[in-house]
């Protein structure tokens, strides 16, 4: 898959483990680097979901569209993203399943703590 970022920073603390390191801690840093890798060799996005430790969910509310990805239950920080379809557009179809087959490119949103 393709990552795309929405910014140089969260693009620096995905490709570099010192500045992930900087901005989490040691156990977050290893867990993005780890799932990072993972999503950049996986086909489409149900290969992320098959694996249950990524808990890979879609959220609702005001942040509707875009899904999260766990790195590590306890620690509580997650990766969200953006699937996007083969014309880097937003979905607008609503099949959850449909999306993860057919996603190849995501946009990194942003890494953040779900519990602060």
């Amino acid at each position: 898959m393709n990552i795309l970022y929405r910014s140089n920073k969260l693009e620096k603390q995905c490709k570099n483990y010192k500045d992930a390191q900087k901005a989490f801690n040691k156990d977050v840093a290893e867990k993005l680097h780890s799932v990072i890798n993972f999503i950049e060799n996986a086909d489409n996005l149900m290969d992320v979901k098959c694996i249950p430790s990524f808990n890979l969910h879609p959220l609702f509310g005001d942040r509707q569209g875009t899904y999260a990805i766990d790195l590590g239950r306890r620690s509580g920080f997650r990766l969200i993203v953006i699937p996007l379809d083969n014309y880097q557009k937003c979905w607008t179809i609503s099949d959850v399943n449909e999306i993860y087959k057919s996603t190849s490119i995501i946009v990194a949103v942003e890494v953040t703590n779900h519990y602060e």
